[in-house]
């Protein structure tokens, strides 16, 4: 797809829309919880609120899209599991390493009260992206057509965004097991709500594989030798689409609950899970991967690194990188001491300075990765050097802390 025509029947190797979306998605995300960190609350403009709430959609949705690109070989039959699940497991175990309690011996012993527990299994994008694919590769591998598939995950979509109103309602799921509860609703519950339980965030991945299942048929799929559409048409389709959901999320999105079901006052607390919601949000997402396509169709190639291919390609690296340098380094009561650094205590100008210089940091990281990941085994020792040092400050870190 890196062809400069527009009209280029040539069969899609790679996805750039899809690329850009996830690498633009992972910049902003930066910019999200640095804003959010150091920002005074009431400097954030209304807009910029919603352009930050399409991250976690556009990161989920990329998510779906990819699985059926990485399952369906272009014959139809599936690829084998086995590595797919390795990755989601990797992912899994650092998702849920973000929320454990503090890496020393005596930190992991006084995992003691419930609020610990709940934090733990709090489910965040991570879990909610990994527990979404693992459902959808299970409907893929019982129904094992594309198109069939496609169907299943767009009705999966439209149930669990129809059933999540009603599943937010206060007392739901209350007190369930805390890896089960908070894949249910965001309700407050043990002191902690999760941010991205599956009602609904799973349509995004379901919708996501609908989307793939369609690009993979127009643009990869080369029956005669040359794909069904060209570049330009799909991403045509794609804005069209796009609007459609925007507008008509946007037409309904205020009267949706207003069926005697839901009290008044829970309205605006569920207002997110609703399907208009989701429609108006997945049809902003899709317009913008739509010009991000047509970018990628017209700008000129530059010299030097793809910096948003990079966020892309490395987007686990600059997830885990991004949060452990606002949250454990930033934040941490003697950089607080020395910088004078205090939650939502800037302007604009301190907010912004600090997200371009965080995303300056992860992008480089980023690159880095990418060039030590082509020297040999290189990458293999630095985890094994790393585990091994993570183990040491366990050990060393039970033994300095006083009794």
């Amino acid at each position: 797809m890196s062809e400069p025509s527009r009209n280029d029947l040539t069969p899609a190797k790679r996805c750039d829309f899809i690329d850009q979306l996830r690498g633009w998605a992972v910049i902003v995300m930066i910019e999200v919880h640095a804003v959010n960190v150091w920002l005074l609350k009431d400097l954030l403009p209304s807009w910029l609120s919603f352009v930050n709430g399409l991250v976690a959609p556009a990161f989920i949705m990329c998510a779906g899209f990819s699985l059926v690109l990485s399952t369906f070989r272009p014959d139809g039959t599936l690829r084998p599991f086995a590595p797919g699940m390795k990755r989601l497991g990797f992912i899994l175990l650092c998702a849920y390493l973000l929320h454990a309690p503090p890496v020393t011996m005596p930190g992991w012993m006084r995992l003691i009260t419930p609020k610990q527990v709940y934090e733990w299994f709090q489910i965040d994008v991570l879990q909610c992206i990994v527990f979404s694919l693992l459902i959808l590769h299970g409907v893929a591998r019982i129904i094992r057509r594309p198109m069939a598939f496609a169907g299943a995950a767009l009705a999966l979509a439209l149930a669990v965004t129809l059933a999540a109103p009603y599943l937010w309602q206060l007392g739901v799921a209350q007190g369930w097991w805390p890896p089960v509860r908070g894949l249910i609703n965001g309700n407050m519950d043990g002191g902690v709500s999760s941010l991205f339980p599956l009602f609904p965030w799973f349509a995004f991945a379901a919708c996501g594989c609908v989307l793939g299942t369609l690009y993979r048929h127009f643009r990869v799929i080369a029956p005669t030798g040359m794909a069904r559409w060209s570049e330009s048409r799909w991403l045509v389709a794609l804005a069209i689409l796009g609007v459609a959901l925007f507008l008509w999320g946007r037409q309904y999105a205020s009267v949706w609950l207003e069926n005697g079901v839901f009290p008044a006052g829970e309205t605006e607390r569920i207002y997110n899970t609703t399907l208009p919601s989701v429609a108006r949000r997945l049809g902003a997402v899709l317009m913008a991967g739509a010009v991000m396509g047509w970018l990628e169709i017209f700008r000129n190639r530059w010299h030097g690194p793809n910096w948003v291919l990079i966020a892309s390609r490395e987007s686990l690296l600059l997830y885990m990188l991004h949060l452990n340098l606002i949250f454990g380094l930033l934040l941490a009561p003697q950089v607080l001491t020395l910088t004078g650094w205090k939650p939502q205590s800037m302007g604009w100008q301190g907010s912004l300075t600090l997200t371009l210089a965080l995303i300056i940091v992860n992008l480089a990281a980023g690159l880095a990765w990418q060039r030590i990941r082509k020297m040999d085994n290189l990458d293999r020792r630095i985890r094994h050097f790393a585990l091994g040092a993570l183990a040491v400050w366990i050990v060393a870190a039970a033994c300095l802390t006083p009794r």
